[in-house]
């Protein structure tokens, strides 16, 4: 058997039953996420794509931005007899080929990454978040690690190698400056947060995921886990088990 995962779901994956009934039982992780953080992200790349890194943070080499590419624009670009992907154009969702974790067990990576930089030497992955200024960064270095090692291992479209830099841009809201009947001006703070490669950590993860998926039991609720412990969600799972 090979699994698939998401490298978004990995940041829900602190809660190994929210991991379990995601995998096993197809049951979704929404969570209470409000999809305006969503469209602040899309409105922050909009901004960002077609600028240098140094515009956003003083802590990272200057790089460009890829841009993203449908499969249908690539598939008519292969018809034509053109190249799939021009010079600093990535995939809009990738996929790994197949991996192993520390057990021999197969498994794919497939996801939609964020921002992907172009370095002179090497490459980056970052995410936008809008948040508190407290660094957040390790929350979401599974998924992070998990997009670094799909462009070091693709299934298509352009190897990336070697990814450099991981990190989180944290974008926090502060004063307003000025408004009018229809919108306001409000200030947004930047803050850069980088993360560190660690290859071994992130197998030792996948493995302990895959386990817990074949080990065919519902995990015990995670008291700190508000998905779990928030309306009685899970409930028609637990009577019919």
């Amino acid at each position: 058997m090979t699994y698939t995962f998401a490298p978004n779901n990995f940041n829900y994956a602190d809660c190994n039953r929210c991991f379990y009934l995601k995998y096993k039982l197809n049951i979704e992780i929404k969570g209470n996420f409000p999809r305006i953080f969503n469209a602040f992200d899309l409105k922050q790349k909009a901004y960002f794509i077609d600028k240098s890194t140094s515009e956003i943070t003083d802590k990272l080499p200057d790089g460009k931005f890829y841009k993203t590419v449908t499969k249908k624009i690539s598939d008519q670009r292969k018809k034509k007899g053109d190249p799939e992907f021009n010079d600093l154009e990535i995939p809009a969702t990738i996929t790994s080929k197949g991996l192993k974790d520390n057990k021999d067990r197969a498994y794919i990576l497939e996801g939609k990454p964020d921002l992907v930089v172009k370095f002179e030497k090497s490459n980056g992955v970052l995410d936008f978040k809008t948040t508190d200024d407290k660094d957040k960064s390790q929350s979401y270095r599974f998924q992070l690690e998990s997009y670094a090692k799909i462009f070091e291992n693709p299934l298509r479209g352009p190897e990336l190698k070697p990814i450099s830099h991981l990190g989180l841009i944290q974008f926090s809201p502060e004063e307003i400056t000025s408004s009018d009947l229809q919108s306001i001006n409000q200030k947004m703070k930047i803050s850069y947060f980088p993360l560190k490669r660690n290859e071994d950590e992130f197998k030792q993860f996948v493995t302990d995921k895959i386990d817990i998926l074949e080990d065919n039991q519902i995990p015990e609720k995670h008291v700190e886990c508000k998905i779990c412990n928030s309306a009685d969600k899970y409930s028609e799972v637990i009577n019919e088990k």
